[in-house]
C-alpha cells in the first residue's frame, strides 16, 4: 500500500503540472480543468459469491469539455465465499488494491452527465485464508500482481457520482484440484469483481457564465 500511496501521489502531482501548463496543454473551455472524485464502493466477485467493501480516488485532467484523464486508485476488501468445486472450498478474507491510467467520456454537458469510462493498470491480490472441506480439494491461490482493464458506467448528479465498474484481472484466476479416482482434475475460478461506487467530486465544475 505504501507504493500504491507513492505512486498516486506522483500521478496527481501530473496531473496538477499539465493543468497548471494550460498554455501547453487543450484543457476543458468550460469546467474547471482539475477534478478529484472519491468515495466507497461494494464489490462481489461472482464466481466465489464473496462480497465486500472499498474505497475509490480519481485524479483527472479534463483535456476537453467531454473528456477526462487521469488515475486511478482503489482498494477493497472481501469476505467469505465458497467455490463449488465438488470438495466444499471455503474462503475467509482476502483483498485487492489497483493503481491504474484512466480516461472517462462525459456524454453530455448537463447538469446530469452520463459517463463512459475506461481504465488499465495493476491490481496488486492479497493472500487469503482458503479452506477445503471432505473433499480433499487442493487450492492453487493467485496472489500478487496482475495486469487488468476496467471499463465503466456512471452518472454524474451534481457533486456525486454514482457508478458501476467491471475489474477484469487477466491471470489471477484460482484453481482448485480434485483427485478422482486416479486422475485430477483442474476446475478454475475467476476473480473478477464487479463494484458499485457512490463517489464526490472535488473541482471539474462549470464555470459559471459558459
Amino acid at each position: 500500500m505504501k507504493q500504491q500511496a507513492t505512486w498516486l501521489i506522483g500521478i496527481a502531482t501530473a496531473v496538477a503540472l499539465a493543468g497548471a501548463s494550460s498554455d501547453a496543454f487543450a484543457q476543458a473551455a468550460h469546467y474547471d480543468p482539475l477534478r478529484f472524485d472519491s468515495g466507497l464502493a461494494g464489490s462481489y466477485v461472482g464466481a466465489s459469491g464473496r462480497g465486500g467493501f472499498g474505497a475509490v480516488f480519481e485524479a483527472k485532467f479534463l483535456a476537453h469539455d467531454r473528456v477526462g484523464v487521469g488515475a486511478r486508485v482503489d482498494a477493497a476488501v472481501m469476505f467469505g465465499g465458497n467455490i463449488d468445486a465438488g470438495g466444499d472450498v471455503s474462503m475467509d478474507i482476502g483483498a485487492v488494491g489497483a493503481v491504474l491510467a484512466k480516461g472517462e467520456y462525459y456524454v453530455t454537458d448537463g447538469g446530469v452527465r452520463p459517463i463512459l469510462g475506461l481504465a488499465l493498470g495493476m491490481y496488486d491480490i492479497a493472500g487469503e485464508s482458503v479452506g477445503a472441506g471432505m473433499g480433499g480439494a487442493a487450492i492453487d491461490q493467485k496472489a500478487g500482481r496482475y495486469f487488468g482493464i476496467a471499463p465503466q458506467l456512471g452518472v454524474d448528479l451534481g457533486r456525486v457520482r454514482l457508478a458501476v465498474t467491471y475489474n477484469l484481472i487477466l491471470g489471477a484466476d484460482i484453481e482448485v484440484h480434485q483427485m478422482v479416482g486416479t486422475v485430477e482434475q483442474t476446475a478454475s475460478f475467476s476473480q473478477n469483481y464487479l463494484s458499485g461506487e457512490l463517489s464526490f467530486r472535488w473541482g471539474g465544475r462549470r464555470r459559471p457564465g459558459t
